[in-house]
């Protein structure tokens, strides 16, 4: 991996990252610097040494990068380009730059202050940009849906680019001997907001099960005691996974997917976060869907099947036209035709004719624009089908369309 130089020690990260004036710039003095720098050193190594190869200028994204001192460290010791977004609540910076300048060593650096929630917003950059992107001590702290994070991270990645995480392990020593002890893991509340704290740890095979499912492939994870004794950084193999924190490596491959194991996800279906103003089924329509809609069906192209009614929920902007990619399976559709209506905000803006068991393009005029940011849509089907009753199937849900596809144009 080409540098500028050879990694730092653990004293010289110290005393290079003390010298720095971002905690007495915006936050309570530069005393509080000087403890978060003792408290992450170590972590920031183990991050450096966790690098993946990458080519000469290649373009890194560093999420969450507040206070910048990885930032730091990767524009002095390395020769990438860093880009950086934070992640914060509720705060909100006085100016558009952060300035963060070290005296003692004559550097400064103006880093763009750029804020969105991970786990909720679309990252205000293009596709396929970055070669890598860091995502360091974020993961513990998402509420709803670090799937979403994972997914903008792989649409700005170009292909085959890679993925660094770094969290704390839920199932370190340090929280085996306290659960023994009748002590409780859990983090306290924070007066800086519901991102304040540690809202869910992981383990290890949880963060390879999570990447796994939103198209990463994982090339390295391993455990390392950044924050308490080294002596289990030494240990036989056998304790590997009870080190404090975890550091994953993963590669993205194929397209972007939203995706969500069952032992960490549970009724999706309840989720909001209108985002977007097109979704594909299977892939990225958590959020946008609402009910009425059964589980995904994988095929080309993938599906689900609506109920009677089903609802949807779209960004706008201003598109003139909504359009869906359907089909209609119903039994009897040759003899007697399957309507379906849709209605956005409770108006009915057009009713289509299915006569065929084909994939049809169905595409609608949005007279008279809603008020607002969003498009709530709703599709009524005619008539419906229960595959139990028409073959010797055991399914007996009550079937409408199959929809792939919902986008506006």
């Amino acid at each position: 991996m080409p540098r500028q130089r050879e990694l730092p020690s653990l004293q010289e990260i110290e005393d290079y990252l003390k010298s720095f004036d971002f905690f007495e710039r915006y936050v309570q003095g530069q005393w509080e610097g000087d403890i978060y720098v003792e408290t992450h050193a170590r972590r920031f190594l183990e991050t450096l040494k966790f690098l993946p190869p990458l080519p000469s200028r290649a373009r890194i994204l560093e999420l969450g990068a507040v206070p910048y001192y990885m930032t730091v460290l990767l524009s002095s010791f390395t020769n990438f380009k860093v880009d950086t977004l934070s992640f914060f609540e509720v705060e909100q910076s006085e100016s558009a730059t952060h300035i963060v300048k070290s005296t003692k060593f004559k550097e400064r650096f103006d880093f763009e202050y750029r804020a969105v929630n991970v786990e909720r917003n679309v990252f205000p950059l293009a596709d396929g940009v970055y070669d890598l992107v860091l995502c360091c001590e974020i993961l513990e702290h998402l509420l709803i849906n670090p799937s979403h994070m994972l997914y903008e991270a792989h649409r700005v990645l170009r292909p085959g680019g890679y993925l660094l995480i770094t969290t704390p392990n839920v199932t370190q020593w340090g929280n085996v001997f306290s659960l023994l002890r009748g002590r409780n893991i859990y983090d306290r509340y924070h007066g800086n907001g519901i991102y304040g704290r540690h809202n869910r740890e992981y383990s290890p095979n949880e963060v390879a099960q999570l990447l796994e499912a939103n198209s990463f492939s994982v090339e390295r994870l391993h455990t390392r005691n950044v924050y308490k004794s080294q002596i289990f950084n030494r240990v036989p193999l056998v304790f590997s996974n009870r080190r404090d924190n975890i550091f994953a490596l993963a590669r993205s491959i194929n397209s972007p997917r939203l995706g969500f194991p069952d032992s960490l996800y549970v009724l999706m279906g309840e989720y909001r976060n209108v985002v977007r103003p097109a979704f594909v089924m299977g892939v990225d329509e958590a959020g946008q869907i609402g009910r009425g809609w059964y589980d995904f069906e994988p095929g080309d192209p993938g599906f689900r099947w609506s109920a009677k009614e089903a609802a949807f929920y779209l960004r706008k902007t201003g598109a003139e036209k909504l359009c869906l990619h359907v089909r209609c399976d119903h039994p009897s559709i040759n003899r007697a035709p399957v309507e379906m209506t849709l209605r956005v905000d409770g108006v009915c803006v057009g009713i289509a004719e299915l006569t065929d068991h084909a994939w049809h393009d169905l595409k609608f005029d949005l007279r008279n624009p809603s008020i607002g940011h969003l498009l709530q849509c709703q599709l009524l089907i005619s008539s419906t089908w229960v595959p139990k009753l028409e073959t010797n199937s055991e399914d007996a849900r009550e079937l409408g369309l199959a929809v792939s596809r919902v986008w506006l144009e």
